[in-house]
């Protein structure tokens, strides 16, 4: 499985989401809504809420107190209402209309002091989390050069749709719902693709 520069085996990918899972429940449960995923979108799909970032607050987004206010007051539900909450970045080719719809809403949260990469695509992912990567200092690391704005999105894209890496992510799914009753992991059997993604390449940028 090839993910950004990184390379990591199922087994590994297995463990490593094994161990997330066991240690980030809060994560699992308060932002990514597991388990059934019933808060996709949020209560209010194209709108910023309180209670989105509330939620962005559980995975470390760390809002400052003038985010806030600025956060709630950006126009743009005409960029989200272009954006059915299931849509999928494995259809978002580069150039397509969804991928210039997706350009065009992370534009509408571009360039607040202070409201960087990694606190924007963790609101995102929550309001859209088919479409819009998670990313951090780690998962930057893993994708080098292409780790921000539309070279970052089409770089995981690409990774999502690499046939080799869409036989192992079958795979790693098919694992994780398997998992025991008792495991954590076995929740992320219930996340898209692009998620288990942004995990791994989290843990990997970690790793080196």
């Amino acid at each position: 499985m090839n993910i950004g520069t990184r390379k990591i085996v199922v087994d590994e990918a297995i463990a490593q989401l094994r161990l997330y899972a066991e240690t980030n429940g809060a994560v699992l449960q308060y932002y990514d809504g597991l388990p059934g995923m019933t808060t996709v979108g949020g209560s209010d799909p194209n709108q910023v809420t309180f209670e989105d970032l509330g939620r962005t607050m559980v995975i470390g987004s760390d809002l400052r107190a003038l985010d806030i206010p600025w956060l709630l007051e950006v126009e743009a539900e005409k960029e989200f209402a272009a954006i059915p909450v299931d849509a999928r970045l494995e259809d978002a080719e580069r150039g397509s209309d969804l991928f210039e719809a997706a350009m065009a809403l992370d534009d509408k949260f571009t360039g607040h002091r202070g409201f960087g990469h990694a606190k924007k695509s963790k609101l995102l992912h929550l309001k859209r989390p088919y479409l819009f990567p998670v990313t951090d200092s780690f998962i930057r690391m893993t994708y080098g050069t292409a780790s921000a704005g539309s070279e970052f999105l089409s770089a995981v894209r690409d990774d999502l749709v690499n046939p080799a890496n869409v036989r192992d992510f079958k795979l790693l799914q098919v694992r994780l719902i398997a998992e025991p009753s008792t495991s954590a992991a076995r929740l992320l059997g219930e996340v898209p693709t692009l998620r288990l993604l942004d995990i791994l390449a989290s843990l990997l940028g970690e790793a080196k």
